[in-house]
């Protein structure tokens, strides 16, 4: 097996010194959003302006606008006492972010499929082809895994599936790095986004659209089972 590219990773310094540098909401909201969706800010952990405004060396200012930014989008939540917390991960939110999620990008498999030309299907095998080469290797899969939906995304050139899908993409995400981390060192993950490429290379809309719900369902569950969820028993 091909094993991953070497690459020297960021400092955890760098994004901090980043924002330190621009100091403004848009950086901070950034940040701090990237640490809910890979869990480095846990759910349910409480934020309060004086210690992120010391943590992140800025003023109170940006980072009260980047945690009203951070409620408008859902991710952290209010308390009856005041201040916030992190939103909660929960099995019931899981199953209706992605019942969400399958049904948007179910319908941009089969517009994708209706546009596809003979170099968007090769650029889908290459990429299902690098995730398989990096299996075992839970952010490349992901980095990969996420390249490979924006390509369909954009090769369907559907606006509002987009702009709904970017509406609920930071929940997508956390539940994402779940679901990842329960398929590493399998083939499962680069099995199903071979299929859906295979799908949209056959021309057949229905075939890629269910391709893509199927694979976004399976990801769902593996999510769940990483949240304690029992798997649904055997059929018959």
């Amino acid at each position: 097996m091909t094993s991953a590219p070497t690459t020297s990773s960021p400092s955890r310094d760098e994004p901090l010194a980043a924002v330190r540098r621009q100091s403004g909401a848009r950086a901070v909201y950034d940040l701090l959003r990237q640490r809910i969706i890979d869990g480095s800010l846990a759910a349910d952990e409480r934020l309060t302006e004086p210690v992120l405004s010391a943590r992140l060396g800025v003023s109170r200012t940006p980072v009260r606008e980047a945690l009203r930014l951070l409620q408008a989008e859902a991710l952290v939540v209010e308390q009856p006492t005041g201040g916030v917390r992190v939103a909660p991960l929960a099995v019931t939110d899981l199953h209706r972010v992605y019942d969400v999620r399958a049904r948007l990008e179910g319908l941009l498999a089969r517009d994708a499929c209706e546009r596809a030309r003979p170099a968007d299907v090769q650029q889908l095998a290459r990429l299902v082809s690098l995730m398989d080469a990096v299996r075992d290797h839970e952010d490349e899969v992901l980095r990969i895994g996420a390249q490979f939906h924006g390509q369909i995304e954009a090769l369907a050139d559907n606006r509002w599936c987009s702009e709904l899908l970017r509406q609920i993409r930071g929940h997508v995400d956390r539940y994402r790095s779940l679901s990842a981390r329960e398929r590493v060192g399998t083939t499962d993950h680069v099995d199903e986004h071979r299929e859906v490429a295979r799908a949209i290379a056959s021309g057949d809309p229905d075939a890629a659209e269910r391709a893509m719900r199927e694979h976004i369902e399976r990801s769902a569950a593996m999510a769940a089972k990483a949240l304690g969820e029992p798997p649904p028993p055997p059929p018959g």
